[in-house]
């Protein structure tokens, strides 16, 4: 026969091993045709460069290696022996009709790289070289070298390729755990935002129930008592008046003691001021420009209603670290701070005339410490750089009416 050189590797297949390696546990649809291509073009082409003494016979040898790669491609696609079989036919092809019939061992590297694990993958690869040079027994020095670095190359492209592939579903796997706990942790909060604020529903109810229980017992029973003594002396007046009086001046003093007793039921119900003003944005707008001597403007819109202790938290949190950022990064002498009531929320808006951040802007721990506070009840943080630097705060009142 005659002899001819070897060809390298068509860069048509260089290009296709950049491309997904496997849909499932099945090779993509254009790494399949690579494969039956790899098995048809270097066929006819040893067809021209080699002279046979029966080309029928060297057809049918074809179609039964298609037949295989086919046999594997659809029922057999897990066979040890099946590929084992690839393997030999493909070395007793190339060791008895030469041409490029090498290029075969290409092929069956395309099948079975891609879905093997590592150990059997590489026990594979040993023995597939091993045919190779086998079959390459009429070729030149040159040739067998060139046939093992194509085959080299192909393998550890197919390999790299596989490990990209599976590091990419590793990943689209942790993102989708990473989603679902995303959705696990916003459904926690929000039953933990619905159970705090029954538990400060329950608190008023047992503390309202408490008082009225006070009432009820000491104030009610004593007024009974003294409507009785009252309208006890108007009857005794006329015929002792001396006894009368007495027991006018008892109701008197009774009747002192049930108001003291009133005033002190009320200073309970009465939050303690120093605990209300502490979180207070008029105390800390106070207390800034009094340090500072910054001016301090504040904007209402909407109409005012009490809030959460939590939110007041963050309000006061949030207005501190903006203020306090605006006069120590931005030099800023004024500051204006926006508030909007709305039915189902509440939005603070901070400016200043200070400087604005250059570009790229970063967050800093204050910043994402906003943030946070933020979202841990649902809300949201927005910062704006136009003309100037606003910090915007939004967050939900958890209310259950609007309120006129």
């Amino acid at each position: 026969m005659k002899k001819r050189r070897v060809n390298p590797l068509p860069i048509y297949v260089i290009l296709c091993l950049h491309l997904p390696l496997k849909e499932g546990n099945r090779l993509t649809p254009l790494l399949t045709i690579t494969r039956y291509l790899l098995i048809l073009i270097p066929a006819v082409a040893s067809m021209f460069l080699e002279s046979y003494m029966s080309n029928g016979a060297y057809v049918f040898v074809i179609l039964l290696f298609l037949w295989i790669a086919e046999l594997r491609r659809i029922v057999f696609s897990k066979s040890a022996w099946m590929l084992l079989l690839e393997i030999g036919f493909s070395g007793w092809l190339s060791y008895h009709y030469d041409g490029i019939l090498f290029i075969l061992f290409y092929s069956t590297l395309l099948s079975y790289i891609p879905s093997m694990n590592q150990g059997t993958r590489f026990s594979f690869l040993g023995i597939q070289i091993i045919v190779l040079n086998l079959s390459l027994h009429n070729q030149s020095g040159n040739d067998y070298v060139i046939a093992n670095l194509i085959f080299l190359a192909t393998s550890m492209l197919l390999l790299h390729m596989q490990r990209i592939n599976q590091n990419k579903d590793d990943v689209e796997l942790l993102y989708d755990q990473l989603r679902r706990q995303h959705y696990e942790l916003d459904e926690a909060r929000s039953q933990l935002m619905d159970y705090a604020r029954q538990v400060e529903n329950i608190a008023q109810i047992e503390e309202r129930n408490r008082i009225s229980r006070d009432i009820h017992d000491e104030l009610g029973h004593k007024l009974i008592r003294l409507k009785m003594m009252m309208e006890a002396s108007l009857r005794i007046i006329p015929t002792q008046p001396s006894k009368g009086m007495e027991m006018l001046a008892s109701v008197r003093d009774q009747l002192t003691e049930g108001m003291e007793m009133l005033r002190s039921t009320v200073r309970r119900l009465k939050p303690d001021e120093d605990s209300l003003q502490t979180y207070s944005l008029d105390r800390l707008i106070e207390d800034l420009t009094q340090e500072n001597g910054i001016s301090i403007e504040v904007a209402l819109e909407g109409m005012p209603y009490v809030l959460y202790p939590s939110l007041s938290f963050i309000l006061y949190r949030n207005a501190q670290e903006a203020i306090t950022n605006a006069i120590r990064h931005g030099s800023a002498t004024r500051v204006n701070i926006q508030l909007t009531y709305e039915p189902k929320q509440i939005t603070m808006r901070i400016t200043n005339n200070g400087k604005t951040p250059q570009a790229p802007y970063v967050k800093g721990i204050g910043m994402k410490g906003m943030e946070e506070r933020s979202k841990l009840i649902g809300g949201h943080l927005f910062v704006t750089i136009e003309d100037h630097y606003a910090i915007t705060t939004v967050l939900p009142t958890f209310r259950h009416h609007d309120t006129d």
